[in-house]
């Protein structure tokens, strides 16, 4: 069995465009909250903004720090599966910090082993 279609790499959105058509994990900022409530914008840890598609429209607010998990459509839009709120965690939150991460899983992916094969 295939563990690639359960895993949700964390990626920025410079690299949605290595991820189109896979599932992905996205951390960032919510702005322009779409009236319908079935899309937004997100800024990602390298300032890319990222439009987020959604199934259903939100049921709740959503503004600050979100992760979303979902699948890549094109280079820079998700369709997001599920969406949690962070907002309370948007202050203190190290953006910095976060793309550094990200950075140094790219880099080094034989150490952050994000997907691959499970045996029965």
């Amino acid at each position: 069995m295939s563990l690639n279609e359960h895993t949700h790499p964390r990626i920025n959105g410079s690299l949605l465009q290595n991820h189109l058509g896979k599932n992905i994990c996205l951390l960032g900022l919510v702005k322009n909250v779409d009236r319908s409530g079935k899309s937004f914008t997100m800024t990602t840890s390298d300032k890319s903004d990222v439009q987020i598609q959604l199934q259903e429209p939100l049921s709740h607010s959503l503004s600050g720090l979100a992760e979303i998990q979902g699948k890549v459509i094109s280079r820079n839009t998700v369709s997001c599966d599920n969406v949690v709120s962070l907002a309370d965690a948007t202050q203190n939150f190290d953006f910095v910090l976060y793309q550094k991460a990200i950075e140094l899983t790219q880099r080094c992916p034989n150490y952050y082993i994000q997907g691959g094969n499970a045996e029965d």
